[in-house]
């Protein structure tokens, strides 16, 4: 299936509209209370299994490339960082595919509050 973008709206839908919003660091609302683990717009891999939760920042992974064994609630994971620095897979302890998550913390923190942060 295709999307059409004609709309009706006189707009380049070619043209990214948050284009400069990844480097600056406000916000472009106010999003209420962040903790203050990081930066309200760290970009960070958020993981969730059985109700328990854990954020990564993804600056951090990136620069380890390789597999990251962690735990999770009960859980094993495993997150593999390619040489370039891009997440690749996550899985559990069989090798199966764990869903995960790309957001900035201010957001993953809205949903998730009492979320674990990786720490090394």
């Amino acid at each position: 299936m295709i999307l059409s973008d004609d709309t009706g709206y006189s707009r380049n839908y070619a043209l990214d509209p948050y284009e400069g919003y990844y480097r600056i660091g406000g916000l472009m609302f106010p999003v209420g209370d962040v903790r203050r683990d990081m930066s309200a717009k760290e970009r960070i891999l958020g993981i969730e299994i059985d109700n328990h939760t854990k954020a990564y920042p993804l600056e951090w992974l990136s620069k380890r490339p390789g597999v990251l064994t962690d735990t999770l609630g009960n859980h094993s994971i495993q997150i593999e960082v390619n040489p370039d620095g891009e997440v690749v897979s996550v899985k559990d302890a069989q090798g199966k595919p764990i869903p995960a998550t790309y957001s900035y913390w201010f957001a993953w923190q809205a949903f998730h509050h009492e979320t674990e942060v990786f720490k090394e």
